[in-house]
């Protein structure tokens, strides 16, 4: 549509930008950030405590780490100085349950008090069988892992939680060096390697991944990322295919993927946008903004609108949040004004 050209553009920057980690929300300096308390306990699935299982938070958004823990005899744990977010709460594999991932949402109200949230979470055990419970995380990674492996990652994780990015790469280097087939941080090094832009080192790290867990769809949909953020298109929609064979409830592979193909291929792009937001429409609310574009290219004013209305009321103090209203008043108006130039019967 005339005139939308330029805010189109800012949106295909906006989206850009996820690809560098962005994140959604207005940005809180750290004198004005409410930190709140995360309170949890494990069970087994009979009900029984589970004790000393390895857990670790991470944002949802970026799978950033933000800290580890070991929960204690009747299965406790806590996470202290938690920002409002988005996150994941994972518990490591044991000789008899299985890796978990539960979501966590941290908005309390109201949301300018500290706060003490409690999940309560349930571990499934390992089945006898070979299948894996739908929803469960294979344990098929990081099973041995030395122990000073393990304490220099867990310095890593210390140092980006605490914004100390360099010596968090010095630390996941050096628990590579001690375990090479260490797949947690090789992913998280790959992972903060693209954050800083350093996106050859960040593809060498996270390209040996395929070997160490050659089932996994999450160091596919990483390497993808690098990938695009490379101008590597049909590179990156080859891993995202590949990841999506492996799990195809991916709402991120499914979301990148139609970033990967929106520019040659719009009509499967705009496929995969959509498949992204039945799965989590909440994580993949970008996705309206990319299928209001494909709309708006083809002359839908209206279905543009609509997508742009439903991230807005998704998102509405994002990033892209500002754009999107520019685009839906522009859109609005030039419907309008076609309406009055339109010849009378």
């Amino acid at each position: 549509m005339p005139g939308t050209g330029r805010l189109w553009l800012g949106v295909g920057l906006a989206l850009a930008l996820v690809l560098a980690g962005a994140r959604s929300g207005s940005a809180q300096s750290s004198a004005t950030t409410v930190y709140h308390q995360i309170d949890g306990r494990l069970h087994a699935s009979n009900g029984q405590a589970a004790s000393n299982i390895h857990v670790r938070l991470l944002r949802a958004d970026t799978r950033r780490p933000i800290g580890e823990t070991f929960s204690l005899s009747r299965g406790e744990f806590v996470f202290n100085f938690v920002p409002e977010g988005e996150y994941l709460i994972e518990t490591y594999q044991t000789a008899e349950l299985e890796a978990t991932s539960t979501s966590f949402q941290v908005r309390p109200l109201p949301r300018e008090r500290p706060a003490v949230l409690h999940v309560e979470i349930d571990i499934p055990f390992k089945p006898p069988a070979a299948t894996t419970p739908p929803g469960v995380i294979a344990a098929d990674v990081d099973v041995d892992v030395p122990k000073e492996a393990l304490k220099l990652y867990r310095a890593g994780l210390k140092a980006l939680a605490d914004d100390n990015q360099a010596r968090a790469v010095a630390k996941f280097q050096e628990a590579i060096k001690a375990y090479p087939s260490y797949y947690m941080a090789r992913l998280d090094l790959g992972r903060e390697l693209r954050r800083q832009k350093r996106l050859q080192e960040a593809e060498a790290v996270l390209v040996g991944l395929r070997q160490i867990a050659p089932k996994r769809a999450e160091p596919l949909v990483e390497h993808a990322l690098v990938l695009l953020e490379l101008q590597r298109r049909k590179e990156a929609a080859t891993e995202l295919r590949s990841a999506l064979e492996m799990e195809e409830g991916n709402w991120a592979a499914h979301f990148y993927l139609g970033w990967a193909l929106i520019e040659e291929q719009p009509d499967e792009a705009e496929a995969q946008f959509k498949r992204a937001l039945e799965l989590d429409e909440q994580k993949a609310a970008r996705a309206h903004l990319a299928l209001a574009r494909l709309a708006d290219a083809k002359g839908q004013r209206e279905l543009s609108i609509k997508h742009l209305d439903e991230y807005l009321a998704l998102v509405p103090n994002g990033a892209e949040s500002d754009i999107a209203r520019s685009l839906v008043e522009r859109l609005r108006k030039s419907g309008e004004q076609s309406k009055g130039s339109a010849p009378r019967p």
